[in-house]
């Protein structure tokens, strides 16, 4: 069975697709005729017209309209949540109902063996289009035949999560997925023709420009936007490689766009190098990404400006879409349940607010929104409702009255949901739903600037000097922009692992010693650093991390607020450095007793994902450490970091004098434990990766 949800993006349940639209003149329904007014009308003033229907398929996560018939819809759709199952393809029209009104009519459905999340209309053919599937498969489809797709390409190792066709380069799409790469694709060719390794992790979104036809955007579980330019030289495959055996990486512009997973993008139709952008931390962003930084040798491109936030959504973003008719009007999906149109505007909204409406007759999470390319002011939006409906309901809103018409899928039984009422962080809510509904552990744990208490386990609180305090409280760092890349704004599951079995660092052994000196890399909240000096009296902790201001003044305050400042300082320090600042003596009187400076004991959790900096880490390690018997350095890491970048970095080690004394596989939240092997990556699947951890001990030969 395989789970298709990430952290961060809940897949839903039976769905709803509702067709709504902002109109220019005061329109009116009722059950007998049509007819249009531009008198006024007061908001709650409202005529509704409903029809039902049934379809069945499961899910719905997408509803996209065809770029040559106006009234044509495309539906992507998947059973049992997209667990395990079939998926569906839903072709569907919108035409006139009884009365004259507007009604929703199923013309053909094709099913599959997976669950699809994605459909795309060909920009060349008026009746094909592409879907993106849970079994890592792209299928091509002519509506005008029956049953099965005439073609299927199978490259990407893990689901397909978009795919997108060129408005400009008419006879080439893109697909992302949740392997990290993008690939370019043409109809007629049996594989892709260009492979882009966008990201280490899960690509949520890939789209053209529709303004440069060489331009392509992406966003990922890493928080980034990043731009690629397909004329750039680095995309040049030389005599000897290709770009589908040796993937390209090169972004020409990357965007620290969220601390959180960004789960949707677009370009906006009218002004060139305007996107949007919207995910888990509820947020919707419109980024001018003319504005670059200039890098320094060897580093990316980071640049963009953020125009506006436009907050409002209680839950993450699902999906943003600009008008294709207004440069200035946004559509959003969200797991509030909602759909919401803003107005963009560079300077103060009319009346204080950004927010035109606010579209709710969703019961459930919604999955996606899609604006009519003909129709001004329709859109299609796609839930979890479990029945298919179609509704007409015309209102006066911010600046236009409204319209309504919903298609939802056949009931097929829902979960426990989580009420708008509740308080909770989206980030706990997205993650505990995972657990909940797919037994789908989560990786990380908080969202930026957000506080987290942690309870000390029974073991250690008799250690402590005063047993009724038994609780830690941090907050989660929120770095600069420009260090978002760093992933230092979440507690990840490997540095609470450190924490509840902090007695398997082994710093008992030490008890005879007046002095153990402890140092934590890439520490973020602190939390294994604080624990110690909490419970153990006899250490001098050095917790560090990246020298960002706000990242470290967050670090230093936590150590603060937890009374430990007597055995704990916080440094900033970047990887491969003068160590100078962590090993020098600060202010603490224990610590100026001339001890070496060097340390005992080095931790570091879920710092490894990034393999191009496991060099500067090893050289950290390497000058760090003591150079002593009982010297050593514990690394966890969760799975998430990848079976080939571990191995990676424990075949480096060895090369710098170091030894691997044990690594070990330990499940996060049980007792299991086994030895690390890394030739399980080809056998285990997203599910089983999030239950384990590693846990790896270094000492010097």
């Amino acid at each position: 069975m395989r789970s298709t949800a990430a952290a961060g993006d809940i897949v839903c349940a039976p769905a709803d697709v509702t067709i709504w639209g902002i109109v220019g003149t005061e329109t009116r329904i009722n059950s007998s005729s049509v007819y249009c007014s531009t008198g006024p009308e007061s908001v709650s003033e409202r005529e509704v017209y409903k029809e039902e229907f049934k379809i069945s398929g499961g899910i719905a996560e997408l509803a996209t309209w065809s770029p040559f018939h106006s009234s044509r819809i495309a539906l992507a759709s998947a059973a049992n949540f997209g667990l395990i199952g079939n998926g569906r393809l839903h072709l569907a029209s919108l035409n006139a109902g009884l009365g004259g009104a507007p009604g929703v009519t199923l013309d053909k459905q094709y099913d599959t063996q997976d669950a699809l999340y994605d459909v795309a209309w060909s920009e060349v053919h008026e009746n094909q289009l592409v879907t993106g599937s849970g079994d890592g498969s792209i299928k091509l489809w002519d509506v005008m035949l029956n049953d099965y797709p005439i073609r299927a390409w199978q490259e990407h190792s893990r689901e397909v999560f978009s795919v997108d066709w060129s408005n400009i380069k008419k006879d080439t799409f893109a697909s992302s997925s949740w392997d990290g790469n993008v690939k370019l694709w043409t109809p007629d060719l049996p594989r892709s023709v260009a492979t882009l390794h966008a990201h280490l992790s899960c690509v949520y979104q890939a789209l053209f420009s529709p303004h440069q036809p060489d331009l392509l955007a992406t966003c990922s579980t890493d928080g980034t936007i990043k731009i690629f330019d397909l004329r750039s030289p680095s995309y040049a495959s030389g005599p000897a490689s290709n770009s589908f055996t040796h993937p390209l990486s090169a972004a020409v512009l990357t965007v620290p766009a969220s601390g959180t997973e960004l789960l949707s993008l677009d370009w906006n139709k009218y002004r060139p190098f305007v996107l949007a952008s919207g995910g888990v931390d509820k947020m919707v962003k419109v980024w001018d990404c003319r504005m670059v930084q200039s890098p320094q040798v060897g580093q990316q491109t980071v640049g963009g400006i953020c125009e506006m936030q436009l907050p409002g959504h209680e839950y993450a973003v699902r999906k943003v879409q600009w008008s294709p008719h207004r440069p200035d009007v946004l559509a959003t999906a969200s797991y509030d349940m909602t759909c919401r149109v803003f107005r963009w505007t560079t300077g103060p909204a009319a009346g204080g607010s950004h927010l035109l409406h606010i579209h709710d007759p969703h019961t459930e999470f919604v999955a996606g929104c899609g604006w009519s390319l003909y129709d001004e002011g329709v859109l299609a939006s796609c839930g979890w409702d479990g029945r298919l409906t179609t509704l007409f309901s015309f209102w006066r809103a911010a600046m236009h009255p409204m319209s309504s018409v919903m298609v939802a899928h056949e009931h097929l039984g829902q979960p426990t949901l989580i009420t708008q009422e509740d308080e909770s962080d989206p980030e706990d809510i997205l993650s505990s739903s995972l657990q909940t509904l797919y037994d789908y552990a989560p990786i990380t744990h908080s969202t930026p600037g957000s506080f987290f208490t942690y309870t000390i386990k029974p073991p250690l609180i008799s250690l402590l000097e005063n047993s009724s305090l038994h609780t830690i409280t941090l907050q989660t760092p929120d770095t600069q922009a420009a260090n978002w890349s760093l992933h230092a704004s979440s507690i990840w599951v490997s540095s609470l692992f450190v924490a509840d079995h902090l007695e398997d660092l082994r710093l008992d052994r030490y008890e005879d010693r007046d002095i153990v000196k402890i140092l934590e890399l890439g520490a973020g909240a602190g939390l294994p650093s604080i624990l110690a000096a909490k419970v153990y009296r006899n250490v001098l902790v050095t917790v560090s991390d990246y020298p960002d201001e706000n990242l470290i003044h967050t670090l230093s305050d936590n150590v603060r607020r937890n009374d430990v400042t007597k055995r704990c300082r916080a440094i900033p320090y970047a990887w491969g450095t003068d160590i100078t600042p962590v090993t020098s003596p600060g202010d603490s009187p224990r610590e100026s007793d001339g001890t070496e400076g060097l340390f005992d004991v080095i931790v570091a959790a879920d710092t490894l994902w990034n393999s191009e900096l496991h060099g500067v880490f090893i050289d950290t390690l390497s000058m760090c450490l003591k150079r002593s018997p009982d010297a050593c350095v514990h690394l966890v890491a969760g799975l998430h970091t990848g079976r080939y970048t571990i191995q990676a970095f424990l075949d480096a080690v060895h090369q710098r004098g170091f030894v691997v004394e044990s690594a070990e596989e330990r499940e996060v939240s049980g007792q299991f434990r086994r030895p690390w092997d890394v030739a399980l990556a080809e056998s285990e699947n997203e599910r089983e990766r999030r239950r384990w951890v590693v846990w790896m001990v270094l000492k010097w030969e």
